[in-house]
């Protein structure tokens, strides 16, 4: 719930007067990545918040897998970190297909092709049509 209600917030804050959002401004307005996101964000996490209200209920205290949780936590700031070191082209494929492997997804085949369309999607929605520069690298 709290992911759906910062998405709804951040999405009706785009609205507001900061932020360049005429419909025929350009080719694309600076809002339009942002809000495709955050209505992706708050529609998946409706799903998931229904998904939940309607399962039946389980065994109380389910443990977490906090190793898992921990491990994707510092795999997204190691993906930053490369992202700055070694650059968006690098990183991004890089550290979507070890974070997968990390938390134990099986088919490397898979992980790899989606590793790879992640990574094609996001430049394309961020670089290509809003026009944002992603990281270069320092080090190449």
């Amino acid at each position: 719930m709290a992911v759906l209600l910062a998405a709804a917030a951040m999405y009706f804050h785009t609205f507001s007067d900061r932020y360049d959002s005429g419909p025929l401004y350009g080719d694309v307005s600076t809002v339009f990545v942002p809000r495709v996101i955050l209505i992706a964000l708050g529609t998946l996490a409706a799903g998931l918040a229904l998904r939940g209200a309607l399962r039946p209920a389980g065994p109380a205290g389910r443990d977490l897998n906090w190793s898992r949780i921990i491990l994707t936590f510092a795999a997204a700031s190691a993906m930053s970190l490369g992202a700055y070191l070694l650059g968006y082209w690098i990183a991004m494929p890089l550290g979507v297909f070890l974070t997968g492997l990390a938390i134990g997804y099986p088919r490397k085949a898979v992980l790899a092709a989606v590793s790879l369309a992640a990574t094609a999607l996001v430049w394309f929605a961020l670089g290509y049509l809003a026009r944002v520069s992603l990281p270069q690298g320092q080090l190449f």
